[in-house]
């Protein structure tokens, strides 16, 4: 990971800031008012980083609801839930699902704040097909009308494949609870099973995440990147969604970035 995802929040909230700055310093006369709105639009999305702070709290406290969750079982296969003890595996599927729930949430936030800078005004405001980070940054077939073209091609190419993996057990969590056709997800609801991945369970997973657009190789992990990905789902999610943070950073940094060279250009400032 190049920077944590939480100073890219605060990097962009500093870039924000400074926009602003210029703004009221080079008014009224240096840019039409229309231009001044529309540049203020984009700048209030300072109080949407904000609430990131919130969701990346709660995706840790959903985090600590599935790390080393095998580890507080009683003999009887319970573990603790709030004031009660429930079934492991139970707990397991809530603790998954609040996991990739907050996860997506976040990233689809980011997302879009981001396309509002730097994707095309149909991909940007079309409230039938709002900006997601799958559809509109790394499907190809479907980001080509709604992206510049060097993003068209560089953050699939560099992350596609482990945001997709992390997408496909969104998915299979949240919409069908870790089935698909009689199968579990995991190897067994036993303590023993712990999250072990399922050979049945992975090639699910694997068959959704093809069907996103992207191709395996689409991904800077190396060979050993996802190595026996079926003995602890924790350890995907882990590789993942770290690809997944980075590839979050790289696009608001580089709207951020990139609004803050506009407006600076247009009102003959250095950038």
């Amino acid at each position: 990971m190049t920077k944590p995802l939480v100073e890219r929040f605060n990097d962009a909230k500093g870039v924000l800031a400074r926009i602003d700055a210029a703004i009221v310093r080079n008014s009224p006369n240096a840019i039409p008012p229309s231009v001044v709105r529309a540049f203020q639009e984009l700048t209030a999305h300072t109080v949407e980083i904000e609430r990131w702070g919130a969701l990346m709290d709660a995706r840790s406290i959903a985090w600590s609801m599935v790390d080393g969750l095998e580890k507080r079982a009683d003999q009887h296969g319970n573990v603790p839930f709030g004031a009660n003890r429930v079934k492991f595996h139970c707990a397991r599927l809530v603790g998954i699902q609040a996991y990739v729930a907050a996860t997506w949430a976040l990233a689809d936030s980011v997302t879009v704040v981001a396309a509002r800078i730097l994707c095309t005004p149909d991909g940007a405001r079309n409230n039938a097909d709002p900006p997601q980070l799958v559809s509109h940054f790394v499907r190809q077939n479907s980001t080509k009308k709604k992206t510049s073209a060097a993003l068209y091609e560089s953050i699939p190419q560099t992350f596609g494949w482990p945001i997709c993996i992390s997408y496909a057990i969104r998915n299979h969590f949240l919409h069908a609870g870790g089935y698909a056709n009689g199968v579990s997800f995991f190897a067994g609801d036993t303590i023993a099973a712990a999250f072990q991945i399922s050979a049945d369970g992975w090639a699910h997973v694997l068959a959704l995440a093809e069907a996103y657009g992207v191709e395996t190789g689409f991904h800077r992990l190396g060979a050993s990147g996802l190595s026996a990905p079926t003995a602890d789902l924790r350890s995907v999610l882990v590789t993942c969604d770290r690809e997944l943070e980075d590839a979050l950073g790289v696009l608001l940094g580089s709207a951020c970035i990139g609004l803050q060279a506009q407006v600076a250009l247009i009102l003959g400032e250095d950038v």
